[in-house]
């Protein structure tokens, strides 16, 4: 049986590169990028494939900062132990502590996100924009779900990040038509579940990416570049004054077999 060879033929419009060039998005990375654009600037135009206004690089800058850090959280805890377990690999320690954003926590701007394009959508499509918030957030409140970009467990009277990132938006004339569907989002969710759920920064964050182009599926991406920041941070703290030793000893005082009586 002779052999077949097969050729794979891919590509991407992302990047490319040779012996003596890298470019993104059709650009050079030497040339036209390093020392011209911002990190903001050029995750922008590799997200989107077109390079962003000065407008729209303020306003996702004020969503990457927005999303940098809060605390010792559970994502931060999870990034010190795992660094202090394994030192030789701080990309395990970042690992673990992006693999905690989820539908709680960092990962709801995705769901504010979606909630958001399919409001759209259905303006799009004919329905009055009041009429699609009041459909959309019944559906979820009547099937027991949770409306994403509302609430905070400890921010419970407002979140401050929200209202700065809507008002950075204005200031740049960035806040459009899923800015004004969030506000709705707002107000109809307090009517339909008689709760004040105050917006937080990550539903904030989504209204404002996806006035700049960016999909709603790409949003808990964006909340990962911004706290891998915060998370290296963490882990540089950990070397100076670590916290992992009194965890470690706290976990095996609460998991030491008492003898029995």
């Amino acid at each position: 049986m002779s052999g077949r060879s097969v050729r794979l033929e891919i590509g991407t419009a992302v990047g490319a590169a040779d012996e003596h060039h890298v470019r993104v998005r059709g650009l050079d990375l030497v040339d036209d990028l390093i020392g011209e654009l911002t990190y903001t600037e050029v995750a922008l135009l590799a997200v989107t494939g077109r390079r962003p206004t000065p407008a729209e690089t303020k306003v996702v800058d004020a969503v990457l900062v927005s999303l940098l850090d809060h605390g010792l959280t559970p994502s931060a805890l999870a990034a010190r132990l795992t660094f202090w377990s394994a030192p030789e690999a701080i990309q395990g320690a970042v690992a673990a502590g992006l693999l905690g954003a989820g539908s709680v926590l960092l990962g709801s701007m995705e769901g504010c996100g979606r909630l958001l394009t399919d409001i759209a959508d259905d303006v799009a499509g004919g329905a009055a924009a009041r009429d699609a918030v009041e459909t959309r957030l019944r559906a979820i409140v009547d099937a027991g779900g949770r409306i994403p970009g509302l609430g905070h467990s400890l921010h419970r009277d407002g979140d401050p990040r929200a209202g700065k990132l809507l008002d950075v938006a204005r200031d740049q004339k960035v806040a459009a038509r899923h800015v004004e569907h969030l506000e709705l989002v707002v107000e109809r969710a307090a009517a339909l579940t008689g709760k004040a759920l105050p917006l937080n920064a990550t539903g904030a964050a989504a209204a404002l990416l996806l006035e700049v182009g960016v999909p709603w599926r790409l949003h808990r991406g964006f909340a990962l570049m911004s706290r891998t920041a915060g998370l290296v941070a963490h882990i540089g703290e950990e070397l100076e004054s670590p916290l992992a030793p009194a965890v470690r000893a706290a976990l095996r005082t609460a998991s030491r077999i008492e003898p029995e009586v």
